[in-house]
């Protein structure tokens, strides 16, 4: 079995930012010959000075004295803080997503990336008990440093030990109890001339087990939203009409390792590869991948599709009822809600018809007997054509009829850096003009994280 090892170097940060706390204070040690004042940093270190160690650092000779001012730091004491504790069991679940990172750029893009969980169990609390030595070799410095220190604490001053964002016990506090104005306890054999003034601290120390973090590969978001539904708002629901939002109870489900294909008003559910085989080469079936969440409930359960391009913005998603599929337990039906589509900014088009073979009369496309009538060109009108008042028109326009001959009046090649819509009457399909060709504006192939299920 391999040795088990775990140092995270907790109370040393603790410790480090204590004795930070007393780095960059100064003395002022007369003036120079032009009258400005002499300063002095005094230096910070950690660790009590006994005898023996003084008498060392002065090589042992009675005729060197320790070079002051200084401020040394040390641990008197480290004791259980029963009074801080608080459910050592529980444990806390952190949901963290990562930015997805591309190998071959070296960048960082908007989409999701790795997920994970991380779990945190609560932190075992101390008290650690804490001596700051002032040491000075006359009282004029020791009044210097005393007055700088002490007017920080009141009686506290906050202490951050990581800047990790997941770490929950990274602040603290530092708190004066006490302070000994002089002492001689430390190296009194020797510096007669050497003051030590004492300042005593207490900090609140919270020591972390390991946690335990676990990388996500099916399901990243869950998301329940708690309502209760009565008869009358479930009828308001399923019609479409104005309902208490506070009643409905749904689950919210999207897939890290799925991605869908909608349509002709069907979903298929595919994986990450386009194909409709799972990893074990079974067919991807919707009751299979959602029967760990719950059950899909015709016409309520929703589908929604992310038109935006981060899978956090949902001002645009398209929703649409979900059904089971009579036929394919790979799809499901889907009625779109018509008021979630993006505003038409064109007028409607009547149907899509190939200009360089159909045109009005030739059985395909019927004689125009109104004002108003609107075709989209999927290919372009020869110069020689029978289109009364129009001698050519470009693939992807758009010609009306108004009353003696047709016209456009969407002209593509003018319109490369618009995005346009409009509702084809024929099959009351909304299209889309992305600026380069027309295509239906939410009939396509969603990635996994811009597509939700709420069961």
């Amino acid at each position: 079995m391999a040795q088990q090892f775990f140092y995270d170097r907790q109370i040393r940060r603790y410790i480090q930012q204590f004795i930070r706390l007393f780095s960059g204070f100064s003395v002022q040690m007369g003036k120079d010959e032009t009258g400005l004042a002499n300063m002095q940093l005094v230096p910070v270190r950690y660790g009590d000075i006994n005898r023996m160690a003084a008498h060392i650092t002065r090589e042992n000779s009675e005729n060197i004295v320790n070079t002051v001012p200084f401020i040394s730091c040390y641990v008197t004491n480290l004791a259980m803080a029963p009074e801080l504790r608080t459910l050592p069991s529980h444990v806390d679940k952190v949901q963290v997503i990562e930015k997805k990172y591309d190998d071959t750029t070296g960048e960082y893009s908007n989409e999701p990336g790795n997920r994970y969980t991380i779990e945190r169990h609560n932190p075992v609390t101390y008290k650690l008990s804490m001596n700051c030595d002032i040491w000075t070799s006359n009282t004029e410095q020791k009044l210097q440093l005393m007055e700088q220190i002490l007017v920080l604490f009141n009686p506290t001053l906050d202490i951050k030990t990581s800047s990790n964002p997941y770490d929950w016990s990274s602040l603290s506090y530092v708190e004066m109890v006490n302070t000994t104005w002089s002492t001689r306890s430390i190296g009194s054999s020797i510096d007669d001339i050497i003051d030590v003034a004492s300042i005593g601290f207490d900090m609140p120390v919270l020591i972390n087990p390991p946690a335990k973090v676990k990388q996500q590969k099916l399901i990243h978001t869950i998301i329940n939203q708690m309502y209760n539904l009565d008869d009358a708002d479930l009828d308001n629901f399923k019609e479409n009409e104005t309902f208490d939002k506070s009643t409905v109870e749904y689950t919210v489900v999207t897939f890290e390792d799925r991605k869908i294909r909608y349509d002709n008003n069907e979903v298929t559910l595919l994986a990450l590869d386009g194909s409709n085989l799972d990893s074990s080469d079974q067919p991807i079936t919707w009751t299979e991948d959602l029967k760990k969440f719950g059950v899909l409930r015709d016409g309520i359960s929703q589908i929604r599709l992310r038109k935006s391009s981060t899978p956090g913005d949902d001002d645009n998603d398209i929703i649409g009822k979900l059904y089971e599929h009579p036929n394919d337990p790979q799809k499901l039906s889907v009625t779109i809600d018509q008021t979630t589509l993006p505003t038409n900014t064109l007028q409607p088009i009547n149907g899509v018809i190939n200009g360089m073979v159909n045109y009005p009369g030739d059985g395909t496309v019927p004689t125009p007997n109104s004002v108003g009538i609107r075709y989209l060109l999927m290919d372009s009108i020869p110069v020689s054509s029978n289109w009364n008042g129009l001698s050519t028109a470009n693939k992807y326009d758009i010609v009306e009829f108004d009353g003696n001959g047709w016209s456009i009046v969407f002209n593509a090649g003018a319109n490369q850096s618009t995005t346009h819509h409009c509702l084809n009457l024929t099959t009351q399909d909304q299209l889309e003009w992305n600026g380069k060709a027309w295509v239906n504006s939410y009939e396509a192939v969603y990635n996994a994280g811009f597509w939700r299920i709420y069961l």
